[in-house]
């Protein structure tokens, strides 16, 4: 009979307990919620006509029209820049090196002492009349050399190996007459 007792005992007093710690948390609860609410009071409503809400919605929805739009087209330059022959995407290493003038340039410039550099910084004053003329030769014969291309059987076959051997001979060209 003793035993019943105890173990009664502890049940009521198991029972005390959760019953004073639910308390507890329906108290913090309730604080958290009146807490909340004021919060929710206390800042200042933000009272916008319909026209207003529907125009900031049109604008927002615009707004991810756009970006939609924006990516979708990066995603196809980026598929029809890795269907190339080449090697595919190389617009990224493209971006990471420097431009192709720029090292020319640099190579251009390391080469020439510093005699030349002055000897060059005197240029031939031309008339008006001569500038023109020379414009329009100039001219002529990119026209004649673009004409060319286009008649060329090299080109219409793979008109980028083409392009490449057109700039590696100008290079070379320009190579030898700076050496000159």
């Amino acid at each position: 009979m003793a035993k019943r007792n105890i173990r009664a005992k502890a049940k009521s007093a198991i029972g005390a307990v959760k019953q004073k710690a639910n308390e507890a948390q329906a108290k913090l609860k309730k604080a958290e919620r009146q807490e909340n609410m004021l919060h929710k009071t206390l800042s200042p409503k933000q009272t916008a006509t319909k026209k207003e809400k529907s125009a900031q919605k049109h604008t927002k929805l615009l707004k991810r029209f756009v970006t939609i739009k924006k990516e979708v087209k990066e995603e196809n330059a980026r598929k029809n820049r890795e269907k190339a022959k080449v090697v595919g995407d190389l617009k990224p290493l493209r971006d990471a090196l420097p431009a192709l003038g720029d090292i020319y340039d640099l190579v251009r410039s390391s080469r020439k002492p510093a005699e030349d550099k002055s000897a060059l910084a005197e240029p031939e004053k031309l008339s008006a009349k001569k500038k023109i003329k020379t414009k329009r030769e100039e001219y002529v014969k990119k026209v004649q050399s673009f004409e060319k291309l286009i008649k060329d059987k090299n080109f219409k076959k793979n008109p980028r190996e083409a392009i490449s051997n057109h700039l590696r001979n100008k290079y070379q060209a320009m190579e030898e007459d700076d050496d000159e």
